[in-house]
């Protein structure tokens, strides 16, 4: 019995210095590198879709929301590591505000992570009918009158669902501290957390959050390729090549930002389904896994800024037109309104 004891002890602590160092490597370092240039990122791809430019394209709208949910995703992982290094610095503070701000982190995770999963299948939706149809115009006029719509939808539908989550924990009084003689706050699992109603709960949101739109992902992005394949074959004129090298371009992202989705999401979700992993109240075993996972979930929202700009040149003269805006200037004006006959940029030549 005592060597038991003795075992499990020492499996715990090792587990706990596994998780521990995890944990610092993941929390001090990896986080901060990845989510402060990813909502640089993000509030520059912000900035660029609601440019004039980007504007008309039904597809740049649903990449505004994305980027709109990736920005809340990355504040909030940030705002853990902003955490763990306070509490590297003044335990009780961190250990306070770590207490006092879980629950709330957890739900806005939990509906950032929705949103973005739905979006994503939104966009690859779209994308699959656009490659589909040979009359493009008429959708994507459509989907852009319907943009918005279906945007605040999944947003609304994914702060609904996510709300069960903001009821998991509870903060309770635990023991005294000695040099304040003051009770220290925990924060455990509620009665409702604990409840198999909870656990059919976190199954379903789990099979919503990933499961389904990964499988669908799957498929689309498969059939979106072999259609790509056959668009590069067909035989166009110099005008509908041009046209239809900006689509290729943009599909292609598309199909990146999707297969990161996929290979981001679905462990973690499989995970969370199968072993029912949660996160604070689990083993620091299960713990250290979950750390690694959401990380892989945090890198997802801070990669699609430099897949942009790698593959889409729209996207990269949109963005350096918002960086370095070019000074315009009129040219000759016409005698008969005195209007400008034209408006011309910095590098071009004016007409005399």
């Amino acid at each position: 019995m005592s060597s038991s004891t003795t075992s499990n002890n020492s499996k715990y602590n090792k587990d706990k210095d596994i998780f521990e160092i995890v944990q610092h490597i993941f929390g001090f370092y990896l986080i901060p590198i990845i989510c402060l240039p990813g909502l640089i990122g993000n509030i520059l791809c912000i900035s660029v879709f609601l440019s004039n430019t980007m504007k008309r394209y039904s597809t740049t709208q649903f990449l505004l929301y994305l980027a709109i949910s990736d920005t809340f995703k990355l504040s909030n992982d940030l705002l853990y590591s902003l955490v763990l290094i306070i509490q590297s610095i003044h335990t009780e503070l961190g250990k306070e505000l770590f207490h006092n701000l879980y629950r709330y982190c957890h739900y806005i995770n939990q509906c950032a992570t929705i949103c973005t999963a739905w979006l994503t299948l939104t966009l690859a939706i779209e994308r699959y009918i656009l490659c589909s149809c040979q009359t493009r115009i008429g959708l994507d006029t459509c989907f852009k009158k319907n943009t918005k719509l279906i945007c605040c939808t999944i947003l609304l539908i994914s702060l609904l669902i996510g709300l069960p989550v903001s009821g998991r924990y509870e903060l309770v009084e635990s023991e005294l501290n000695n040099s304040t003689s003051k009770k220290i706050l925990s924060i455990q699992l509620s009665t409702f957390g604990k409840s198999r109603a909870f656990r059919l709960y976190s199954m379903t949101v789990d099979i919503i959050r990933a499961i389904i739109p990964s499988l669908l992902l799957i498929y689309i992005n498969s059939r979106i390729v072999y259609l790509l394949c056959r668009m590069k074959e067909g035989i166009f004129s110099k005008e509908q090549r041009h046209s239809q090298e900006v689509f290729y371009r943009l599909t292609i992202s598309l199909i990146i930002i999707i297969f990161c989705f996929i290979i981001s999401y679905f462990p973690d979700a499989l995970l969370s389904l199968i072993l029912n992993m949660g996160y604070i109240e689990e083993p620091y075993q299960k713990r250290t896994i979950r750390e690694i996972t959401d990380f892989f979930v945090t890198l997802n929202s801070a990669t699609n800024f430099t897949i942009y700009f790698c593959i889409s040149y729209t996207f990269r003269r949109s963005l350096a037109r918002l960086i370095a805006p070019t000074k315009k200037y009129y040219t000759t004006t016409d005698p008969r309104n005195e209007q400008p006959l034209a408006l011309l940029g910095r590098d071009e030549n004016i007409i005399n």
